[in-house]
């Protein structure tokens, strides 16, 4: 079934001690708090919706196999089924908390790092 989230604010929770923004576990603020996703699912057009919302050019990889579990982090929402199109994680199906999650990793992505557009003429 589809459940609306009235917005959804998207981060990467990247590796610690490291200052990688393009890379690492998916999180969302949700009711005030940030939680995972459940990897149920989860696929290359999530990713891309979530690199498109944070601005990267494009999805590289939907899973990076780096341990970042965190008992402290809840899962908030599962079976998210993007097409891949659409501008914000919000706009896609997808059910509130965790819906008998297998995977308690928590949905990862690695979006195409930015490069910064210095053209010197």
């Amino acid at each position: 079934f589809f459940m609306s989230l009235f917005s959804v604010t998207v981060r990467l929770a990247g590796i610690h001690g490291t200052n990688v923004n393009y890379t690492g576990r998916v999180e969302v603020l949700y009711k005030g708090k940030w939680g995972k996703i459940c990897r149920d699912k989860w696929d290359i057009n999530d990713v891309k919706v979530v690199c498109t919302q944070l601005g990267f050019k494009s999805a590289l990889a939907e899973f990076i196999g780096i341990d970042i579990k965190d008992k402290n982090v809840a899962i908030v929402l599962s079976n998210v089924a993007c097409r891949g199109t659409e501008s914000a994680l919000r706009s896609c199906w997808h059910t509130d908390g965790d819906d008998n999650c297998v995977d308690d990793t928590g949905a990862q992505a690695m979006c195409e790092p930015s490069k910064l557009a210095i053209e010197i003429s």
